[in-house]
């Protein structure tokens, strides 16, 4: 072959792989984005479905812990809201594996600390259901500590999705930006 063949092959082989190689990259980038924000998109419909939940469930347990409604009617609503919680909490470690946790705590651990209030107002409804007044108090303070504790696990929830949305939406806008600027 002469130059004048093989010179141009060289160059249009060349110029060939370095598009592939642009477009593998393109590709892999766009991926690591496109699951990136998925994540951050879990993390908040995961918030969102366990705030409504745990809102509905709040007004249930403000009207038990002010004497306003019996210990027999929010039965029904804390095993509901106890299962719905346990679905969120299997969710939210899918999340979590995506993404890492400086303290270590991520969505699920706060999930599970609204798990553990509301196992604290249940135990606290079962001692105003099962006693003849010698447990009363200690049932209504367990009902108070519990609805605290929900209080600020429903808000713990929300403040470490909005963190998960920004950890993995901070290193999608490093990956799209361009190099050396």
């Amino acid at each position: 072959m002469s130059t004048d063949v093989l010179l141009p092959l060289i160059v249009s082989i060349g110029l060939g792989f370095l598009l592939l190689l642009l477009l593998w990259r393109v590709f892999v980038v766009g991926g690591e984005l496109r699951r990136d924000a998925q994540q951050g998109r879990a993390a908040l419909d995961i918030a969102r479905r366990a705030e409504t939940s745990l809102r509905e469930l709040s007004a249930i347990v403000d009207e038990l812990r002010r004497g306003k409604a019996g210990p027999e009617a929010s039965g029904a609503s804390l095993r509901a809201s106890a299962e719905a919680l346990r679905r969120y909490a299997e969710e939210a470690e899918v999340v979590d594996g995506h993404v890492p946790h400086a303290d270590g705590a991520g969505l699920r651990a706060e999930i599970e600390r609204a798990q553990r209030a509301i196992d604290l107002i249940e135990h606290g409804r079962g001692l105003l259901l099962d006693s003849e007044g010698e447990h009363v108090s200690e049932g209504e303070t367990s009902i108070k500590r519990g609805y605290l504790n929900l209080l600020h696990a429903r808000d713990a929830i929300r403040t470490r999705a909005e963190e998960i949305a920004a950890a993995v939406a901070a290193p999608a806008r490093d990956k799209s930006r361009p190099r050396g600027r």
